[in-house]
Protein backbone atom coordinates (compact mmCIF):
# COMPACT_ATOMS: atom_id res chain seq x y z
CA UNK A 1 0.00 0.00 0.00
CA UNK A 2 1.21 3.51 -0.83
CA UNK A 3 1.03 6.49 1.53
CA UNK A 4 1.17 10.04 0.17
CA UNK A 5 1.73 13.50 1.66
CA UNK A 6 1.86 16.92 -0.02
CA UNK A 7 4.75 19.07 1.21
CA UNK A 8 5.67 22.72 0.84
CA UNK A 9 9.17 23.71 -0.30
CA UNK A 10 10.53 23.98 3.24
CA UNK A 11 9.29 20.53 4.23
CA UNK A 12 10.57 19.03 0.97
CA UNK A 13 14.05 20.31 1.83
CA UNK A 14 13.73 18.86 5.31
CA UNK A 15 12.75 15.47 3.91
CA UNK A 16 15.62 15.44 1.38
CA UNK A 17 18.11 16.30 4.12
CA UNK A 18 16.71 13.56 6.36
CA UNK A 19 17.12 10.83 3.71
CA UNK A 20 20.25 12.14 1.99
CA UNK A 21 22.37 9.12 3.00
CA UNK A 22 19.90 6.80 1.22
CA UNK A 23 19.53 8.86 -1.94
CA UNK A 24 19.68 7.07 -5.29
CA UNK A 25 18.95 7.87 -8.95
CA UNK A 26 15.33 9.04 -9.54
CA UNK A 27 13.31 6.52 -11.59
CA UNK A 28 11.91 9.11 -14.02
CA UNK A 29 11.89 12.82 -14.93
CA UNK A 30 8.86 13.54 -12.75
CA UNK A 31 10.74 12.64 -9.56
CA UNK A 32 12.72 15.31 -7.74
CA UNK A 33 14.26 13.04 -5.11
CA UNK A 34 14.31 9.28 -4.51
CA UNK A 35 15.66 7.40 -1.49
CA UNK A 36 15.56 3.69 -0.69
CA UNK A 37 16.33 1.85 2.53
CA UNK A 38 15.88 -1.84 3.31
CA UNK A 39 12.36 -1.23 4.60
CA UNK A 40 10.95 1.79 2.78
CA UNK A 41 11.31 3.79 -0.43
CA UNK A 42 10.63 7.54 -0.49
CA UNK A 43 9.66 9.21 -3.77
CA UNK A 44 9.37 13.00 -3.83
CA UNK A 45 7.70 14.24 -7.01
CA UNK A 46 8.26 17.66 -8.56
CA UNK A 47 4.61 18.40 -7.76
CA UNK A 48 5.47 18.37 -4.05
CA UNK A 49 3.84 15.02 -3.30
CA UNK A 50 5.91 12.43 -1.45
CA UNK A 51 5.03 8.73 -1.58
CA UNK A 52 6.15 6.10 0.94
CA UNK A 53 6.25 2.45 -0.17
CA UNK A 54 7.48 -0.75 1.40
CA UNK A 55 7.38 -2.71 4.65
CA UNK A 56 7.58 0.35 6.93
CA UNK A 57 5.64 2.73 4.65
CA UNK A 58 2.74 3.25 7.05
CA UNK A 59 5.02 3.92 10.04
CA UNK A 60 7.23 6.26 8.01
CA UNK A 61 4.19 8.15 6.66
CA UNK A 62 2.74 8.58 10.13
CA UNK A 63 6.11 9.65 11.52
CA UNK A 64 6.23 12.53 9.03
CA UNK A 65 2.63 13.46 9.82
CA UNK A 66 3.64 13.81 13.45
CA UNK A 67 6.93 15.59 12.74
CA UNK A 68 5.34 18.13 10.37
CA UNK A 69 2.16 18.60 12.42
CA UNK A 70 -0.06 17.37 9.59
CA UNK A 71 -2.37 15.16 11.65
CA UNK A 72 -6.08 15.95 11.42
CA UNK A 73 -7.18 17.70 14.59
CA UNK A 74 -10.32 15.52 14.81
CA UNK A 75 -8.09 12.46 15.20
CA UNK A 76 -6.23 13.81 18.19
CA UNK A 77 -7.39 12.54 21.54
CA UNK A 78 -6.50 13.99 24.94
CA UNK A 79 -3.93 12.03 26.89
CA UNK A 80 -5.60 9.68 29.36
CA UNK A 81 -4.50 9.81 33.01
CA UNK A 82 -1.35 7.77 33.54
CA UNK A 83 -0.18 5.66 36.45
CA UNK A 84 3.27 4.41 37.36
CA UNK A 85 2.68 1.05 35.68
CA UNK A 86 1.62 2.69 32.39
CA UNK A 87 4.07 2.46 29.50
CA UNK A 88 3.87 6.20 28.78
CA UNK A 89 4.33 7.24 32.41
CA UNK A 90 6.08 10.66 32.41
CA UNK A 91 9.54 10.03 33.82
CA UNK A 92 13.28 10.05 33.20
CA UNK A 93 14.53 6.81 31.71
CA UNK A 94 18.16 5.69 31.61
CA UNK A 95 19.84 2.97 29.55
CA UNK A 96 23.16 2.06 27.92
CA UNK A 97 24.36 0.49 24.68
CA UNK A 98 27.64 -0.97 23.42
CA UNK A 99 28.66 -3.00 26.44
CA UNK A 100 28.52 -6.28 24.52
CA UNK A 101 30.32 -5.01 21.43
CA UNK A 102 34.06 -5.40 20.99
CA UNK A 103 34.24 -2.51 18.54
CA UNK A 104 32.80 0.88 19.38
CA UNK A 105 32.13 2.91 22.51
CA UNK A 106 29.79 2.51 25.46
CA UNK A 107 26.98 5.07 25.18
CA UNK A 108 24.71 5.97 28.10
CA UNK A 109 21.62 8.12 27.81
CA UNK A 110 19.05 9.53 30.20
CA UNK A 111 15.92 10.99 28.59
CA UNK A 112 12.85 12.78 29.92
CA UNK A 113 9.34 11.95 28.74
CA UNK A 114 7.08 14.79 29.90
CA UNK A 115 3.27 14.95 29.90
CA UNK A 116 3.36 17.24 26.88
CA UNK A 117 5.43 14.75 24.85
CA UNK A 118 3.32 11.62 25.40
CA UNK A 119 1.21 12.03 22.25
CA UNK A 120 4.27 12.68 20.11
CA UNK A 121 6.10 9.61 21.42
CA UNK A 122 3.01 7.40 21.26
CA UNK A 123 2.54 8.30 17.60
CA UNK A 124 6.10 7.21 16.80
CA UNK A 125 5.16 3.63 17.60
CA UNK A 126 7.95 3.16 20.12
CA UNK A 127 7.69 0.02 22.19
CA UNK A 128 10.48 -2.42 23.07
CA UNK A 129 13.55 -0.63 21.66
CA UNK A 130 15.56 -3.87 21.63
CA UNK A 131 13.24 -5.18 18.89
CA UNK A 132 13.91 -2.24 16.53
CA UNK A 133 16.28 -2.61 13.59
CA UNK A 134 19.35 -0.38 13.45
CA UNK A 135 17.86 1.28 10.39
CA UNK A 136 14.72 2.20 12.35
CA UNK A 137 16.86 3.35 15.29
CA UNK A 138 18.63 5.84 13.03
CA UNK A 139 15.30 7.28 11.85
CA UNK A 140 13.78 7.49 15.33
CA UNK A 141 16.99 8.87 16.80
CA UNK A 142 16.92 11.79 14.36
CA UNK A 143 13.39 12.65 15.51
CA UNK A 144 13.85 12.15 19.22
CA UNK A 145 17.10 14.10 19.61
CA UNK A 146 15.36 17.30 18.52
CA UNK A 147 12.19 16.82 20.58
CA UNK A 148 13.00 15.41 24.02
CA UNK A 149 15.35 16.61 26.78
CA UNK A 150 18.20 14.15 27.19
CA UNK A 151 21.83 13.73 28.18
CA UNK A 152 24.09 11.40 26.23
CA UNK A 153 27.54 10.35 27.45
CA UNK A 154 30.03 8.42 25.34
CA UNK A 155 32.88 6.34 26.76
CA UNK A 156 35.23 5.94 23.81
CA UNK A 157 37.44 2.88 23.44
CA UNK A 158 40.70 4.57 24.39
CA UNK A 159 39.26 5.88 27.67
CA UNK A 160 37.50 2.57 28.33
CA UNK A 161 40.79 0.67 27.99
CA UNK A 162 42.55 3.18 30.22
CA UNK A 163 39.93 2.70 32.97
CA UNK A 164 40.23 -1.08 32.69
CA UNK A 165 43.99 -0.77 33.25
CA UNK A 166 43.22 1.32 36.34
CA UNK A 167 41.09 -1.49 37.76
CA UNK A 168 37.58 -0.27 36.89
CA UNK A 169 35.03 -2.92 35.96
CA UNK A 170 32.32 -2.26 33.38
CA UNK A 171 29.48 -1.89 35.90
CA UNK A 172 31.38 0.79 37.81
CA UNK A 173 31.91 2.71 34.58
CA UNK A 174 28.21 2.41 33.74
CA UNK A 175 27.13 3.54 37.20
CA UNK A 176 29.25 6.67 36.88
CA UNK A 177 27.86 7.47 33.42
CA UNK A 178 24.23 6.82 34.39
CA UNK A 179 24.53 9.04 37.45
CA UNK A 180 26.02 11.89 35.41
CA UNK A 181 23.42 11.58 32.66
CA UNK A 182 20.52 11.63 35.12
CA UNK A 183 21.91 14.69 36.92
CA UNK A 184 22.39 16.49 33.59
CA UNK A 185 18.78 15.88 32.55
CA UNK A 186 17.45 17.06 35.90
CA UNK A 187 19.26 20.36 35.34
CA UNK A 188 17.50 20.78 31.99
CA UNK A 189 13.92 20.35 33.22
CA UNK A 190 11.63 21.76 35.88
CA UNK A 191 10.74 19.39 38.70
CA UNK A 192 12.01 16.01 39.85
CA UNK A 193 10.09 13.28 38.00
CA UNK A 194 10.51 9.61 38.79
CA UNK A 195 13.70 8.09 37.40
CA UNK A 196 13.64 4.57 35.94
CA UNK A 197 16.86 2.78 35.09
CA UNK A 198 17.36 -0.43 33.15
CA UNK A 199 18.97 -2.50 35.90
CA UNK A 200 22.48 -3.86 35.38
CA UNK A 201 23.44 -4.23 39.06
CA UNK A 202 21.71 -4.65 42.40
CA UNK A 203 20.67 -1.32 43.92
CA UNK A 204 23.10 -1.50 46.86
CA UNK A 205 25.99 -2.37 44.56
CA UNK A 206 25.10 0.43 42.15
CA UNK A 207 25.41 3.02 44.92
CA UNK A 208 28.57 1.36 46.22
CA UNK A 209 30.16 1.97 42.82
CA UNK A 210 29.37 5.68 43.30
CA UNK A 211 30.70 5.93 46.84
CA UNK A 212 33.46 8.38 45.83
CA UNK A 213 31.16 10.68 43.86
CA UNK A 214 30.24 14.01 45.46
CA UNK A 215 26.75 14.16 43.96
CA UNK A 216 24.70 10.98 43.57
CA UNK A 217 21.04 10.83 42.57
CA UNK A 218 19.37 8.21 44.75
CA UNK A 219 15.64 8.28 43.91
CA UNK A 220 15.83 5.65 41.18
CA UNK A 221 13.58 2.70 40.37
CA UNK A 222 15.71 -0.18 39.04
CA UNK A 223 13.95 -2.58 36.68
CA UNK A 224 15.12 -5.36 34.38
CA UNK A 225 13.99 -5.05 30.76
CA UNK A 226 12.81 -1.55 31.58
CA UNK A 227 12.97 -0.47 27.92
CA UNK A 228 9.98 -2.74 27.20
CA UNK A 229 8.04 -1.46 30.24
CA UNK A 230 8.50 2.32 30.03
CA UNK A 231 8.69 4.62 27.03
CA UNK A 232 11.16 6.94 28.77
CA UNK A 233 13.69 4.09 29.01
CA UNK A 234 12.96 3.04 25.42
CA UNK A 235 13.70 6.61 24.31
CA UNK A 236 16.99 6.58 26.22
CA UNK A 237 17.87 3.21 24.70
CA UNK A 238 17.10 4.44 21.17
CA UNK A 239 19.18 7.59 21.57
CA UNK A 240 22.07 5.61 23.07
CA UNK A 241 21.92 3.11 20.19
CA UNK A 242 21.65 5.95 17.68
CA UNK A 243 24.85 7.50 19.05
CA UNK A 244 26.61 4.12 19.13
CA UNK A 245 25.76 3.48 15.47
CA UNK A 246 27.04 6.91 14.43
CA UNK A 247 30.33 6.36 16.27
CA UNK A 248 30.61 2.83 14.88
CA UNK A 249 30.26 4.15 11.35
CA UNK A 250 33.05 6.69 11.95
CA UNK A 251 35.37 4.01 13.37
CA UNK A 252 34.69 1.79 10.39
CA UNK A 253 35.56 4.55 7.91
CA UNK A 254 38.67 5.63 9.81
CA UNK A 255 40.00 2.08 10.27
CA UNK A 256 39.26 0.95 6.73
CA UNK A 257 38.05 -2.44 7.99
CA UNK A 258 34.53 -3.98 7.84
CA UNK A 259 33.98 -3.84 11.59
CA UNK A 260 31.36 -6.18 13.02
CA UNK A 261 28.98 -5.51 15.92
CA UNK A 262 28.79 -7.88 18.86
CA UNK A 263 31.45 -10.34 19.98
CA UNK A 264 31.07 -13.37 17.71
CA UNK A 265 33.47 -15.33 15.51
CA UNK A 266 33.31 -12.75 12.73
CA UNK A 267 34.70 -10.20 15.17
CA UNK A 268 37.64 -12.54 15.90
CA UNK A 269 38.52 -12.65 12.21
CA UNK A 270 38.39 -8.88 11.81
CA UNK A 271 40.54 -8.44 14.93
CA UNK A 272 43.08 -10.89 13.56
CA UNK A 273 43.29 -8.98 10.27
CA UNK A 274 43.81 -5.67 12.09
CA UNK A 275 46.50 -7.11 14.38
CA UNK A 276 48.27 -8.65 11.36
CA UNK A 277 48.18 -5.40 9.36
CA UNK A 278 48.51 -2.67 11.98
CA UNK A 279 49.65 -4.28 15.19
CA UNK A 280 47.75 -4.94 18.41
CA UNK A 281 48.34 -1.42 19.72
CA UNK A 282 46.01 -0.05 17.05
CA UNK A 283 43.07 -1.78 18.73
CA UNK A 284 43.23 0.55 21.73
CA UNK A 285 41.36 3.27 19.86
CA UNK A 286 38.66 1.13 18.26
CA UNK A 287 38.06 -1.92 20.46
CA UNK A 288 37.50 -3.01 24.06
CA UNK A 289 40.79 -4.76 24.63
CA UNK A 290 39.74 -6.82 27.68
CA UNK A 291 37.33 -8.95 25.63
CA UNK A 292 38.35 -12.59 25.11
CA UNK A 293 38.00 -12.04 21.36
CA UNK A 294 41.49 -10.54 21.40
CA UNK A 295 42.95 -13.85 22.63
CA UNK A 296 40.95 -15.73 20.00
CA UNK A 297 42.29 -13.39 17.31
CA UNK A 298 45.86 -14.11 18.45
CA UNK A 299 45.17 -17.84 18.13
CA UNK A 300 43.83 -17.36 14.63
CA UNK A 301 47.06 -15.64 13.63
CA UNK A 302 49.17 -18.46 15.11
CA UNK A 303 47.25 -21.01 13.09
Amino acid sequence: MNFVLTLNERDQSRLMTFYRDYRTTPPNEHVRFFAKTDLVSVTLYKSGKVMFQGHDAKEEFHMWEVMLGLEASDDKQPNPPVKFNDYFYPSIGSDEVGTGDVFGPVTVCAAYLGHDMVSFVRDLGIRDSKQLTDERILVLGEMLKDNVPYSLLTLHNEKYNELVRQGFNLNKMKAYLHNKAILHVLKKINGTPDVIQDQFAEEALYYRYLAEERQVYRKITFLTKAESRYASVAIASILARYAFLKHFEILQKESGYPLVKGAGEQVDRVLAAIIRDKGEGYLTGIAKCNFKNIDKARELLKN
